[in-house]
């Protein structure tokens, strides 16, 4: 029997999912598909995959995913299924990912700082998954994303709308679709998909190979990245984000940062409209004497050479903006601000673990409402 191509169809409640996959099934030519519908999950989806491989009549399987589920769990989870099995009789192989989003609700879904269960939604009632967070898991790890209902935004709304998709991923390909119809060949057997996809194709480092000094503009959505060789002061860092005058303007930010009282330590950088998080991205490599590197891992080797400070080893900041009406030479000099002035960086670190900082530990989220006051959670 032939391993089976999967489509994975992913996009937040009412994006329109259930609308697509009925479109394709009705559009088929010469293939023979099963549908597994956004209820099965777990366990059960893995046997439902199973059952169908051992019927020997299919050609493809479609799996819908339900309205908050994140794909990339989704995907591991079928590819698990091939673990037990010799190489030359893999029950499935992930084809595509395909997140539907949906036009007239997803700039309000993406500002929001609901929670699932908030709407009711949740796995259960103590689901505090952010609604952003789950559309940009969604966004992010697509290799098609379909911008549905733009017959309900005007023209204006949707080329803003596509562009920042554009932007969230830049390595997916983005189409507008109307009532879930789409060409069947942008949804299946598209080859889109590799194993190791999210390691090999990383949208963000897209971004960060990109132009650095400048930015591009389309329908007003626009992107730069950020780099500097000195720490953040932790205060200043803080009342950008909290109160600074250009936060309104950036959509989604992301990226490794440095601060100054957490010198041995990189920050991972996450921010999704008004949800922002701060936590440890691991001991910088400066931190690790150089005869304990790994010395069979020439990748990682070149990429240390390529940032490497004889002072601060590889200690940056690295963070990548993305935005609506953007001014980015002002949000740069904005953020170099926040910078450990010339006489803050020659007191030297074991003075720095004594600058105010009120991010607390790295494993808190920091949260932001509409207008910028921020809560601890």
């Amino acid at each position: 029997m032939k391993t089976l191509p999967v489509t994975i169809l992913s996009g937040f409640v009412g994006a329109g999912k259930t609308a697509v996959l009925q479109h394709v099934l009705n559009n088929l030519e010469g293939l023979n598909v099963a549908a597994i519908p956004n209820d099965t999950q777990g366990e059960d989806l893995l046997q439902e995959v199973r059952r169908l491989f051992g019927a020997g009549q299919f050609d493809y399987l479609l799996i819908e995913s339900t309205g908050t589920s994140e794909p990339m769990p989704v995907a591991e989870s079928v590819s698990s299924i091939n673990e037990d099995c010799a190489a030359s009789c893999d029950i499935a192989r992930i084809d595509t990912m395909v997140t539907v989003v949906d036009a007239a609700n997803f700039l309000n879904d993406f500002l929001c700082v609901d929670e699932v269960r908030d709407r009711g939604i949740g796995v259960d009632d103590a689901d505090n998954r952010d609604i952003a967070r789950v559309l940009i898991e969604q966004i992010e790890f697509a290799n098609v994303i379909l911008l549905n209902k733009t017959d309900l935004v005007s023209d204006e709304e949707c080329g803003f709308l596509l562009a920042l998709l554009r932007k969230l991923n830049p390595n997916a390909r983005v189409l507008a679709t109307e009532h879930g119809r789409v060409p069947v060949d942008e949804i299946v057997k598209t080859g889109r998909y590799q194993q190791d996809w999210t390691v090999e194709v990383d949208a963000w480092q897209s971004l960060l190979a990109g132009d650095v000094t400048g930015e591009s503009d389309v329908n007003g959505v626009s992107s730069f990245v950020y780099r500097a060789r000195r720490p953040f002061h932790p205060q200043r860092l803080w009342d950008f984000w909290m109160e600074g005058e250009h936060t309104q303007s950036i959509l989604r930010s992301k990226g490794y940062f440095w601060l100054a009282t957490r010198n041995a330590m990189s920050g991972f950088w996450s921010h999704v409209g008004q949800v922002l998080a701060a936590e440890p991205g691991g001991a910088w490599w400066a931190e690790t004497p150089r005869g304990e590197w790994p010395t069979d891992d020439p990748e990682l080797l070149a990429e240390l050479a390529s940032v490497w400070d004889e002072v601060w080893g590889d200690r940056r900041q690295e963070l990548v903006l993305i935005g609506q009406d953007l001014h980015a030479a002002a949000v740069r000099d904005a953020l170099n601000k926040c910078l450990l002035t010339d006489s803050e960086m020659q007191s030297g670190p074991s003075s720095w673990g004594r600058l105010a900082d009120p991010f607390g530990s790295w494993d808190i989220e920091h949260v932001c409402g509409g207008s910028h006051d921020h809560d601890h959670r």
